[in-house]
This record gives C-alpha cells, sequence and structure tokens, in this order.
C-alpha cells in the first residue's frame, strides 16, 4: 500500500506500472497489478505475485529500477506499507 501525497495518485501509478515493465519478461514474477482506492484519492495498492522471496528480492536488485524509486519516493507519504502473505489457492494461480 502506497500513499501518495496530495494531487500525485495518478504521476505514482504511472510511475508504478512504467517500472513493472520491468517483470513483464521475468518468468518468476506470476502477477504485477496496480490498483487505485475507490475511497481514498491517494492510496495506490500493488499486488505482486512471485515463485519465491528469493525472486522478488533479486527483481528488486535491478539497478534498471532504482530511476523509479528515486521519482516516486518523494511523491508519497512515507514508505510504502508491505503485506506478506502466502496464496493457498484459487483461480489465476499455477498449479
Amino acid at each position: 500500500k502506497l500513499t501518495a501525497k496530495q494531487d500525485q495518485r495518478r504521476r505514482v501509478v504511472e510511475i508504478l506500472l512504467e517500472s513493472g515493465k520491468l517483470f513483464d519478461d521475468n518468468p518468476a514474477c506470476l502477477l504485477y497489478l496496480v490498483s487505485e482506492s475507490a475511497d481514498d484519492p491517494n492510496l495506490v495498492w500493488v499486488v505482486d505475485l512471485w515463485t519465491s522471496q528469493e525472486a522478488h528480492v533479486e527483481a528488486l536488485k535491478a539497478p534498471e529500477l532504482r530511476p523509479f524509486v528515486d521519482a516516486a519516493m518523494p511523491l508519497l507519504e512515507g514508505m510504502p506499507e508491505q503485506l506478506e502473505i502466502r496464496p493457498v489457492g484459487g483461480k489465476g494461480l499455477p498449479d
């Protein structure tokens, strides 16, 4: 969950969508979804699913990602909030 500063959500979403393209060819990234809150004009949610935590950590080390992080951070109210979950089944999950 990311909280954008007033009137900055659109730009934050653009940055997240553009930076997410770096994962398009990464087979370890099973899902990368950027969503806007329906009832809070400043909230953005990113849901991503990886084959392993190690693969996710490795992907975040890519130097190509740094400019996106540097562009987004000044537009946010504090650090992004992360919640780690373990999917156990459902539509869209690989077998």
